[in-house]
Parts: C-alpha cells; structure tokens; sequence
C-alpha cells in the first residue's frame, strides 16, 4: 500500500498461531481488513462527562459506521445473530473469520474472547463456514476517550496473561489503532443530538494536531484546527 495512502497505522499481535493461519489461508481477507482500518480518517467527537466536557475524544460510533460499511462493500456479513445461550450479535463474519470491533468498556474483551473461544471449539458456523479466527479491533491508549472503554496496550497485557495459561485455544489477531503524534491529520468531526445519541447533527471534515502526551502513558490532545 503506497504510504499517502495510510492514515491511521495499526499495530497487532498474534496469539495461537494467528499469523500462520492468516498468511496461508486469509491474505485476501487481511488485505480488505487492513486497508479499510490504515484508510481510515480517524473520527473524534466533542466529550459530554463531567470534568472534560467539550474536550474533543476519539469517536467510537462514527468509526463503527465508517468500518462497518467498507466491510460491507468488501462482502463481509454484519451483526450476524448468536444462537442461545449467549445474547447478542458478531459484528463481521466472512470465510470463517468473526471480527469484533471492541471500543466499549474493558470487561467486553473477555465476553467476546470467551464466546469466540466456544464458537471456535463447536465449529459453530457463521455465514456458512466455521470459526477458524478471532480479529479484534481496539483504539490505542493515546487517544483520549470515554471513561472505562477499552485501549489496544490494556487488551495486550489481558490477552497475554490469558495465553500464558492456555486459558483459550482460538487464533486471535488483536488489532490497535494508533496515529503519528504531532503532525497535522485529517479527522472526521461529528457533532451529535445528545449524549449516548447515535443522531448526527453535523458531521465536517476538519484538519487536527495530534500533540504527544507528556510520557509514553499519557493520552494526546486532539487540537483541532
């Protein structure tokens, strides 16, 4: 992928062979996976909790529906029903990969690393293939967000403790999304009706300065310009 072409840059870490399976049986379907994610403008919003009221964040609602629908023109099935006993929905499925875009509060990883890990050992088959990968898709720490919502170096360290005892057997790749620190970016800014609302009142393209934190575990400030 020429490099004009990157905006957000992901890094990602593989457990149970993830990366053998991927690279012998799913390059098709990591090429679409990646090129959507680093194409990506990263998409913020104006927070609405007390203490950093206004300050802009990273904005997880116009990021679904920008993943959701360059997955969708490349094939992928979304919010594809779960059978009982477990509740709710699997965000992507196409050949035997189930990807979950995880960028709502921490104790999620686990849900859906467990359920994956059943799905995986039942063959439990979506869009007519059986589970043979997990994806997991997160935000880095150095984007400021909602309280208590998860970040790629947090799912890092649980994945890792997990894998350590051989708590779960399916491949995952986890995925995180970062930016450079310090230049000018493309964003998305979106505007919505109210708090927790998915209604868009304003949505513009705007240019913002990512500004390093003060250590390695700090968050940036988002600059807009």
């Amino acid at each position: 992928m020429p490099k004009g072409d990157i905006i957000i840059i992901i890094q990602y870490v593989d457990f149970n062979a993830a990366d053998i399976i991927i690279n012998t049986q799913y390059q098709n379907e990591w090429h679409e996976i990646s090129t959507t994610l680093t194409r990506m403008p990263l998409h913020i919003k104006a927070s609405d909790q007390a203490g950093i009221q206004g300050n802009a964040i990273f904005d997880p609602v116009g990021t679904n529906e920008y993943i959701k629908a360059a997955f969708i023109h490349d094939g992928w099935q979304s919010n594809i029903p779960i059978s009982a006993p477990f509740v709710g929905t699997i965000d992507f499925a196409k050949a035997g990969i189930i990807i979950e875009i995880q960028f709502s509060n921490y104790p999620f990883l686990l849900n859906n690393t467990l359920r994956s890990e059943l799905f995986f050992k039942a063959k439990t088959e979506f869009v007519g293939y059986s589970t043979n990968l997990l994806i997991l898709v997160t935000k880095a720490l150095m984007f400021p967000a909602s309280n208590s919502t998860l970040y790629y170096e947090q799912a890092v360290k649980q994945l890792t403790a997990l894998a350590k005892y051989q708590i779960f057997d399916v491949p995952i790749r986890l995925v995180g999304l970062f930016e450079q620190q310090n230049p000018t970016v493309p964003i998305i800014w979106t505007d919505y009706s109210k708090r927790y609302s998915r209604t868009v009142n304003t949505r513009v393209s705007r240019q913002c300065q990512i500004i390093a934190g003060r250590s390695a575990r700090s968050r940036c400030l988002l600059n807009l310009l």
